[in-house]
């Protein structure tokens, strides 16, 4: 089987507040995020900045007085930008799955999402990830319905991601997994779970990283 086409989709960065998260965004780079729209089965809300070449930078909170799935609770704690999470977007769901399959990895089953912006446009995706236990530093899989316009064409841009580099104590599974889907385009090192990324925005370019 051949491998399947995969690439850099987004990083997800978390803080307590969005109106806080944006403010912090725009001091650090110059460039201020738009709003996304809201996810109604998580709690949650964004707000996008396209870091080009069909990358983007997404900023997530908790809606005010939303009720928040237990893995997202910790959001309610950071008071400054952090990555939780990045995605790798995949050509197909079924032969990306195949060829991690093949390659000796178990996975958690697919799963619809959807937001609707605030222009009134629906967004659709289907996501999937290694099932536990993986790696920490994993992303997880994201493959874009036919016909949803990829949210790096619509958000704010004068931003790249000029780094991103994924540390990890079981570093060969998370470069076999990437390696099965065809994915380059990261630096990585052993060590503790850590995700770092600097992002250029102009003659500005700020690191981000995972919670401490």
């Amino acid at each position: 089987m051949s491998q399947p086409s995969a690439r850099f989709d987004h990083l997800v960065v978390a803080v307590r507040s969005l109106p806080e998260g944006v403010a912090e965004f725009a001091r650090r780079t110059g460039i201020p995020p738009v709003a996304g729209g809201r996810h109604p089965d998580r709690g949650t809300e964004n707000a996008l900045i396209s870091l080009g070449e069909g990358g983007y930078f997404e900023i997530i909170a908790p809606q005010i007085d939303a009720a928040l799935a237990p893995a997202d609770e910790a959001m309610r704690e950071l008071d400054t930008l952090r990555i939780i999470d990045w995605a790798v977007c995949v050509a197909s769901v079924d032969h990306s799955s195949a060829a991690l399959r093949t390659a000796g990895f178990a996975l958690t089953s697919p799963q619809p999402g959807s937001r609707v912006t605030p222009s009134g446009e629906r967004l659709a995706w289907t996501t999937f990830r290694l099932a536990h236990p993986a790696p920490r530093s994993s992303p997880f899989f994201i493959h874009w319905a036919a016909g949803t316009r990829h949210p790096s064409t619509s958000a704010p841009g004068g931003c790249s991601l000029s780094d991103l580099l994924i540390q990890d104590p079981s570093l060969d599974r998370v470069t076999m997994a990437l390696s099965a889907v065809g994915f380059a385009g990261a630096r990585y090192a052993r060590g503790q779970s850590r995700i770092e990324a600097t992002v250029r925005c102009g003659s500005n370019a700020v690191t981000f990283t995972t919670p401490g």
